[in-house]
């Protein structure tokens, strides 16, 4: 593992300078990708997915660059219909006219996305597009609402998140699945306000994401999520370290995996290598972070944001936080605003974002360059 350098965390300068493909600045950037999607509304004509009846179920189809994005629209959605993640290459044998594809491509490239809509078509589904309009997937869809996102030519896949998120939550909101266009305001402020907290230039000692980053420099991060939207902001985080910052972490959603990891924090101590050498070979130890925990594990849950943190995923982080402090292992909190369940996501999947960039950073890694199996951008 590469060793960590926290004296670069308090040099702005430096951290741009080690940030050869701007990744800071184009996160930096996603509140401004909502706002645009929100402008272009109209032309995405996403309207015309208004109807009376809403799909029996969706089919959601995203390229590398919205990972968990299905996980999330289905969180989202549950209520309503299924939303189930496809990555086949043909079509369900069920999948008909009562369902809807919705399909997000930052390059719009990938002939597997455009072979999954001409079947659609066929099929009469409702379909709803993100893709740059002169790309083969946005072709494909010529006939139903594609939002453009031509922009993202310039920006790092990295952080084309939200530009491809927009028009599916707001494909969502127009099937009658779940509100979600009236919060894109808000979720574009929190990504600003994150944006404003983590830029470079913040303090290392006080700035969550630098501070969070610096937490689990020598560690494996246990990210637990509590509640449904928690659990994705979780699994997204528990990812970005793993890609971005080239460290080992796991992602767990509560009150549903307390045992499982409690078993983890509880015995973490004990084990040992007998074999190893205590002064070269320290061990690595986990560490606990919760995202979705306000501290109010006591307090009856209000029912307008059970989706991100009810009561017993509360009292399960309150248990596993007290078993981390009994074996001295190190907890972190991601903490969120009070607002409903998309907002507090954009936030902590946000801090993730930024604090898995800042660990990279610090260990020498160029967090923007391409992986094994990645296409360069």
């Amino acid at each position: 593992m590469n060793s960590f350098q926290q004296e670069l965390l308090d040099d702005p300068q430096a951290l741009i300078r080690a940030d050869r493909g701007g990744l800071l600045r184009a996160l930096a950037g996603a509140g401004a990708q909502v706002r645009r999607g929100i402008d272009t509304a109209g032309e995405f004509g996403v309207d015309r997915l208004r109807g009376s009846t809403p799909p029996r179920a969706v089919l959601v189809a995203p390229d590398a660059a919205a990972p968990y994005l299905s996980s999330l629209l289905a969180a989202l959605a549950s209520a309503e219909a299924p939303v189930i993640d496809w990555r086949n290459p043909a079509l369900p044998r069920w999948a008909g006219p009562a369902d809807a594809l919705l399909v997000v491509s930052a390059d719009g490239r990938h002939p597997r996305l455009a072979e999954l809509i001409a079947q659609a078509d066929r099929r009469g589904m409702v379909i709803a597009v993100a893709a740059p309009v002169r790309s083969p997937v946005a072709a494909a869809a010529a006939r139903h609402p594609v939002a453009d996102v031509s922009h993202l030519a310039s920006v790092p896949p990295r952080a084309a998140w939200w530009a491809l998120a927009t028009p599916a939550l707001q494909a969502l909101d127009a099937l009658g699945l779940a509100a979600t266009a009236h919060l894109l305001a808000s979720v574009a402020d929190s990504l600003d306000g994150v944006a404003e907290t983590d830029r470079p230039d913040s303090s290392a000692y006080t700035g969550p994401a630098k501070l969070l980053a610096a937490e689990l420099a020598e560690s494996v991060p246990v990210i637990a999520g509590i509640g449904q939207a928690a659990t994705v902001a979780a699994r997204r985080f528990a990812g970005a370290v793993q890609l971005i910052g080239g460290s080992t972490a796991m992602a767990a959603a509560l009150p549903d995996d307390v045992a499982r990891i409690g078993s983890l924090l509880e015995f973490a101590t004990t084990e040992a290598d007998f074999f190893a050498d205590r002064i070269s070979e320290p061990s690595v130890r986990p560490r606990l972070v919760l995202i979705g925990d306000d501290d109010r594990y006591g307090e009856p849950q209000d029912t307008q944001w059970d989706g991100l943190g009810d009561d017993a995923g509360r009292k399960a982080g309150s248990a596993l936080a007290g078993l981390a402090a009994s074996r001295g292992i190190g907890s972190s909190r991601i903490l969120v605003p009070d607002a409903p369940p998309l907002v507090r996501f954009a936030a902590a999947s946000a801090t993730g974002d930024f604090a898995a960039t800042y660990l990279a950073l610090a260990r020498g890694i160029d967090p923007s360059a391409p992986r094994l199996g990645e296409l360069p951008h």
